[in-house]
C-alpha cells in the first residue's frame, strides 16, 4: 500500500531529467564553441592587421624616411611590449608566473633569445633594399627550412609527402628567386640577411621545442620573460653598433614624426600579443596558414604600392604555395591521427 503524497522517482521522470540534462550540457557546449570562434576569429584578424600594417610602416620608415636603424625600432617594439604585458598582469587580468632563474634563463631562454633578436633584426635589414613583394615570396621557405631542422634534430618525421612539399617549396621560390637575382643591382645584402633571418626563426621553432618541452607561457609570459630580454639585447646591440648615427639625425627623425615611431612600437607589442593569443586559441597549424594568406595579400599590397614582380615569379610563388598546402595538410593529417596503442589507452 502506497501512502498518498509519498516521493518517489519513476522511470519517466528520470529521463525527462536527464534530457533537461543533457540539453543543458548542449547549450553549454554551443556557447562554448561560440566564444571560441569569436576569440579565434579576434586574435586572427588582430594579428593580420597589426603584422600586416607594421611590414608597411617600418618599410616606410627605414626605406622612404630613411631610418636606417633597425636594430633601435626593433628592440623599442619589445620592450614596450613587455611593459605594457607586465603592467596589464599587474591589474589581474591575467596571471603572471614567478620570473624564471638565472640558470634556467641562461640554459633555456637564452638561446631562443638570440635567435629572436637576430630573427627580428636581419630580417628589418632586409626590408631595407628588398622589395616587399619579393620577401612575401621568399617567406614560404620558413616551414620548409624549419621542418629540415626539427627532422635533423629527430623531432620530425619526413614522409613522402612532406618531403614533396619541401620540393615544391624550394623549387617553386627558387624559380621566383632566380628571376629576381637576374636583375641587374640585385641586393644580396639584403637577400643574404632575409635567409639569415629565416635560419634563425626556425632556429627559434626548433628551440622552443628542444628547450622549453611542456612548458607552456601565456601570451603575457611570452612578451615579459622572452620579449624583453630579445628588445634589452636589441637595444643593447644598438647602442653599441647605431649610436652615432642615431645621435647625429636619428632621433631628429623621430621628433619630427613621432606619432609614426609610436605607432611603430605599439603595432610591435599587437603583433607580438596577437601572435601568441592565435596560436593559444586557434593552434600552430591554423596560425601557419594563416600566416600563408597574408604574406599572399602583402605580395599583391606590394605590387599596388609599386613593386615590380613579373609572371615567373608569380609562377614560382604558386608552386610554393601549392607546397605549403600539402604540407599543412600533412601536418593536420599527423595531427588527427593517433597509432592505435594511444586510441586504445585514450578509451
Amino acid at each position: 500500500m502506497t501512502m498518498n503524497g509519498s516521493s518517489h522517482s519513476t522511470p519517466n521522470g528520470q529521463h525527462s531529467s536527464e534530457a533537461v540534462n543533457g540539453a543543458a550540457e548542449t547549450e553549454e557546449m554551443k556557447q562554448a564553441a561560440f566564444v571560441k570562434a569569436v576569440q579565434s576569429t579576434a586574435a586572427l584578424l588582430l594579428y593580420l592587421l597589426s603584422s600586416s600594417y607594421i611590414i608597411i610602416l617600418n618599410k616606410q620608415l627605414m626605406v622612404d624616411d630613411g631610418f636606417k636603424f633597425p636594430l633601435a625600432l626593433t628592440g623599442l617594439s619589445q620592450v614596450a611590449g613587455a611593459l605594457a604585458a607586465w603592467c596589464y598582469c599587474k591589474t589581474g587580468a591575467m596571471r603572471l608566473g614567478p620570473a624564471p632563474r638565472m640558470h634556467f634563463f641562461a640554459t633555456r631562454l637564452l638561446p631562443i633569445v638570440l635567435c629572436a633578436g637576430g630573427a627580428l633584426y636581419f630580417g628589418n635589414v632586409a626590408y631595407m633594399s628588398l622589395s616587399m613583394a619579393f620577401i612575401q615570396i621568399l617567406k614560404v621557405l620558413t616551414p620548409a627550412i624549419t621542418l629540415a631542422i626539427c627532422a635533423t634534430f629527430g623531432l620530425e618525421k619526413l614522409t613522402p609527402s612532406l618531403l614533396a612539399s619541401i620540393f615544391m617549396i624550394t623549387a617553386g621560390t627558387g624559380a621566383a628567386t632566380a628571376v629576381e637575382v637576374g636583375v641587374a643591382g640585385f641586393a644580396w645584402m639584403g637577400f643574404l640577411s632575409f635567409l639569415l633571418s629565416v635560419l634563425l626563426e626556425a632556429a627559434r621553432v626548433v628551440y622552443i621545442q628542444l628547450l622549453l618541452g611542456k612548458l607552456n607561457y601565456n601570451a603575457m609570459e611570452v612578451l615579459v620573460y622572452l620579449g624583453l630580454p630579445t628588445g634589452v639585447l636589441l637595444l643593447g646591440a644598438s647602442a653599441i653598433w647605431e649610436r652615432e648615427g642615431l645621435l647625429a639625425y636619428g632621433l631628429s627623425l623621430m621628433a619630427h614624426k613621432p606619432v609614426h615611431y609610436l605607432a611603430a612600437v605599439f603595432m610591435g607589442f599587437l603583433v607580438n600579443l596577437s601572435t601568441a593569443f592565435a596560436i593559444k586559441v586557434t593552434g600552430s597549424l591554423t596560425f601557419k596558414v594563416v600566416g600563408c594568406v597574408k604574406n599572399t595579400m602583402l605580395v599583391w599590397v606590394g605590387i599596388l604600392m609599386g613593386d615590380v614582380v613579373t609572371g615567373a615569379q608569380l609562377w614560382g610563388y604558386s608552386v610554393s604555395v601549392l607546397g605549403f598546402a600539402l604540407y599543412t595538410y600533412e601536418k593536420w593529417q599527423q595531427t588527427n591521427t593517433k597509432p592505435p596503442t594511444m586510441a586504445k589507452k585514450a578509451v
